[in-house]
């Protein structure tokens, strides 16, 4: 894949600049599969949205990642800082996942903020039923 916007991934619009997360809507099963894999010259300020989702692993990743399991209505159900490579995670009560760099979470203390204004809920009609 070349360039930071593959053709499998949709970028989710900014809301502000106190918000500089930009988010990829993983759409074909082999960006779901490669999750950030599917982008290594992603920014600090790029992640990925795996919607429907609950589990997530890390099998292939040569490095690190953050990940934040959001439910139904946006609430945070699990946040895991730093996932080391080869791991699997998962949250039962969890629809869709958002995996970071790692670091992300520790360096933004409002990462859920950041999450919500880049999603925009509305974004995600499936959150609100």
């Amino acid at each position: 894949m070349s360039g930071r916007n593959p053709a499998t991934m949709k970028p989710v619009p900014q809301v502000s600049c106190k918000a500089p997360l930009t988010l990829y809507v993983a759409s074909t099963f082999r960006a779901r599969l490669l999750g950030v894999g599917a982008f290594p010259g992603r920014s600090a300020h790029d992640g990925v949205v795996l919607v429907p989702c609950r589990s997530i692993h890390t099998f292939f990743l040569r490095k690190a990642i953050d990940v934040v399991f959001l439910d139904k209505q946006g609430r945070e159900c699990r946040r895991i800082e730093c996932m080391r490579p080869w791991r699997m995670a998962f949250a039962a009560r969890a629809h869709l996942v958002v995996e970071l760099p790692a670091g992300y979470c520790a360096r933004h203390p409002d990462t859920l903020a950041r999450i919500h204004a880049a999603l925009q809920l509305r974004v995600f009609p499936r959150l609100s039923e």
